[in-house]
C-alpha cells in the first residue's frame, strides 16, 4: 500500500517538474523569437519585399507563439475536468485565441475572402460573450445559498447608467433583472448569425461594400450598425450583471476574467473602427508597396495584423485569468476523474446553447403575445369610450386610462 502511494507521488512529482521545464523552455523560445522577429522584418523590408507579405510573416510568427499556450491550457483543463458545467465554458472562451489568430492570419493573406473569415470570427465572438455569461451564472447557481434568483432579489435596485436611465425604467431585482441580462446576451448570439447570412447574400450580389462605412448605397454600414448595437447591448447587460453579483463572484476572481474577455471583444472592435477612420481621413496613407490594396483593404489588413499580434498577449492573459488549478484543489479535487476523450466530447457538446436559444425565442414570443393582448384591451376600451353615450363614455374613458396605465407598468 505504501509503495503504491510512493509511486503515485513520484509520478506526480515528475509530472510537475516536466511541466515547469516545459514552461521555462517555452518562455525562453518566446524571448528569442521576439528578439529575432524585428531583425527579420527589417531585413525583408530592406530587400523590398511587399509590405503585406512582411505583415503576414510577422503575424504568422505571433500566431505560432500563441497557439501552443492555448492548446496547453485547454489540455490542462481537460486533464483536470472536475467541474464540467463550469470548465466547458472556460474552454470555449480559451478557444477564442486560436480562432481569432488563425482567422486573422488567413484574412491577412487572402484578402478577397476577408468577409468570410471576419464573419466567422465575429460569430464566435458572440458565442464567447454567451459562454462567459453562462459561466458566471452556472457558478452562482452551484455555490450561491440561497439560489441565484433569490440572491439577486435581495440586492439594492440596480438602475441603468446615464443616459439610458432617462429612457429605460430599472428592471425589478430578481427574475426580471436576470431575464434582462440573459436576453441581452442571447440576443447577440441570435442576431450575429442573421447579419452574417445577410452579409454573405449581399456580398454574393455585389452590394456588401466591405469597409465602406460612409457609403449609404451598400449594406456594410447598416449591418455594422445592427451588429454594433447588439454587441454593445450584450456587453452592457454583462456589465450590469457583474455590478450586481461581483461580491458573490469574488472567489473566482471575476475582474481578471471579465477584463480579458472584454478587452478582446470590445477593444478589438474599437481598434478596427479607429484604424478605419484614420485611413479614411488619410492620416494613414495607402503606399505603393501595398500593391492592389485600396484604403478599405489597408484598414482591414492593419486590423487583422494587429489582432494576430494581440492574440499572443491574450493567450498569456487567459492563462492567468482561467487557470486549471482553480478546479484541481479543495472540494473539486475529490470529484471523480473522467476519461479524457469523454471530456473532449463534452467540450463540443452544444446542446445547452441550443436549449437557451429555443427558450429565448419561446419567451419572446409569449411576451409579445401578452403585450398584444393588452394593447387590444386598451384599444377596445378606448373604442368603447368613444362610441358610448356621454356618461358611459366618461366611464369608458376611465377604463381606457386605467388600461393604459396598467400597460405602461408592464414589466419587460
Amino acid at each position: 500500500m505504501g509503495t503504491s502511494e510512493d509511486e503515485e507521488s513520484g509520478r506526480v512529482s515528475m509530472s510537475t517538474i516536466f511541466r515547469k521545464v516545459l514552461k521555462t523552455t517555452w518562455v525562453l523560445i518566446n524571448v528569442l523569437v521576439l528578439i529575432a522577429l524585428p531583425l527579420c522584418a527589417w531585413d525583408m523590408w530592406k530587400h523590398n519585399l511587399e509590405t503585406h507579405y512582411i505583415a503576414w510573416f510577422v503575424g504568422g510568427v505571433f500566431v505560432l507563439l500563441a497557439l501552443p499556450i492555448t492548446f496547453y491550457q485547454v489540455a490542462q483543463h481537460l486533464e483536470n475536468y472536475r467541474m464540467p458545467r463550469l470548465q466547458r465554458h472556460v474552454i470555449r472562451i480559451l478557444w477564442m485565441v486560436p480562432i481569432y489568430a488563425v482567422d486573422c492570419w488567413l484574412a491577412l493573406r487572402f484578402k478577397e475572402y476577408t468577409i468570410y473569415f471576419d464573419t466567422i470570427r465575429e460569430c464566435y465572438e458572440a458565442y464567447v460573450i454567451y459562454s462567459f455569461f453562462t459561466y458566471l451564472t452556472v457558478y452562482l447557481q452551484e455555490f450561491c445559498n440561497p439560489g441565484l434568483e433569490q440572491m439577486v432579489s435581495r440586492k439594492p435596485q440596480q438602475g441603468h447608467v446615464w443616459p439610458l436611465s432617462f429612457v429605460l425604467a430599472p428592471p425589478r431585482m430578481g427574475e426580471p433583472f436576470l431575464r434582462l441580462c440573459r436576453h441581452g446576451v442571447i440576443n447577440y448570439v441570435v442576431m450575429r448569425p442573421l447579419t452574417t447570412t445577410l452579409a454573405f447574400i449581399t456580398e454574393a450580389n455585389g452590394v456588401y461594400g466591405d469597409g465602406q462605412i460612409l457609403n449609404p448605397t451598400v449594406a456594410f454600414p447598416y449591418l455594422t450598425l445592427i451588429n454594433n448595437f447588439s454587441q454593445a447591448w450584450a456587453m452592457y447587460c454583462l456589465i450590469l450583471f457583474y455590478k450586481v453579483t461581483h461580491e458573490e463572484l469574488a472567489p473566482i476572481h471575476p475582474f481578471a476574467k471579465f477584463l480579458t474577455v472584454k478587452a478582446v471583444v470590445f477593444l478589438s472592435f474599437w481598434q478596427g473602427q479607429c484604424i478605419l477612420l484614420l485611413v479614411k481621413m488619410k492620416v494613414i496613407r495607402v503606399k505603393e508597396t501595398w500593391t492592389d490594396y485600396d484604403a478599405a483593404d489597408v484598414a482591414t489588413g492593419m486590423q487583422e495584423f494587429a489582432i494576430c499580434i494581440e492574440m499572443f498577449f491574450a493567450a498569456v492573459a487567459h492563462a492567468y485569468a482561467f487557470p486549471p488549478s482553480e478546479y484541481a484543489t479543495g472540494v473539486q479535487q475529490m470529484a471523480p476523474q473522467r476519461k479524457f476523450l469523454d471530456n473532449v466530447g463534452d467540450m463540443f457538446d452544444l446542446r445547452d446553447v441550443y436549449h437557451d436559444v429555443v427558450n429565448f425565442s419561446e419567451s419572446n414570443r409569449e411576451r409579445a403575445m401578452r403585450k398584444w393582448e393588452r394593447i387590444k384591451g386598451v384599444l377596445t376600451a378606448m373604442r368603447y369610450g368613444m362610441q358610448a353615450p356621454l356618461g358611459a363614455a366618461a366611464q369608458g374613458g376611465d377604463v381606457a386610462l386605467q388600461s393604459i396605465q396598467a400597460y405602461s407598468r408592464l414589466e419587460d
